[in-house]
């Protein structure tokens, strides 16, 4: 079941998908959604590691593409200003690398 999120008063919410979150270096099912102000995971209600993820938009450097277990091209990385990066696993990568990235140009 998708978890119901809370939005700003000036905050859309435009994309959202299945996906994974590698959290301590486990894959954990959820939801990715990405919104006029923030990139947000939850994880599905069924599964027993609950963990949330939010990101603010400008918190971004850079989206990048890597396949999982080296052959599937089905990854998605966001590396932050503070250096460190967040691994989902999604399956319209491609689709959320430009929606972000289109997001990022505007803000620059």
């Amino acid at each position: 079941m998708n978890k119901a999120i809370c939005l700003g008063e000036d905050e859309k919410l435009l994309f959202e998908e299945g996906a994974s979150h590698f959290h301590n270096f486990i894959a954990v099912g959820g939801y990715l959604k990405l919104t006029t102000k923030r990139i947000i995971f939850t994880t599905c209600s069924t599964f027993n590691y609950q963990h949330e993820l939010i990101i603010n938009i400008e918190e971004l450097t850079a989206v990048e593409f890597f396949k999982t277990m080296f052959m599937n091209p089905n990854g998605l990385a966001l590396m932050l200003k503070d250096g460190s990066m967040e691994h989902f696993i999604v399956d319209d990568r491609k689709s959320w690398r430009e929606r972000i990235q289109s997001m990022l140009a505007h803000m620059a």
